[in-house]
């Protein structure tokens, strides 16, 4: 992986290099706003794992000992309850 991503990065940058300034400042802006929009859906994830592990232990489980279907009809049944 280590030699593609280098190699897509040059091609990148000699693609920026190639276009008016005006041009290549959109484009770094975008992908600034795609590195971004990246970040905030992986620290959503994130946070997303970290209830689901705090409801668990609420419950009672050790999510450690539960297959992933069995996870997710424990917080299915949760849901299910609050409703």
């Amino acid at each position: 992986m280590g030699p593609s991503v280098s190699s897509q990065a040059q091609e990148e940058a000699a693609r920026l290099a190639s276009m008016p300034a005006w041009r290549r400042d959109m484009m770094k802006k975008k992908l600034d706003e795609e590195k971004q929009a990246e970040q905030q859906a992986k620290q959503a994830k994130e946070i997303e794992e970290k209830t689901e592990q705090e409801r668990l232990r609420t419950l009672g489980y050790d999510e450690t000992k539960l297959a992933p279907w069995q996870r997710q009809i424990i917080l299915k049944k949760g849901d299910i309850a609050k409703k």
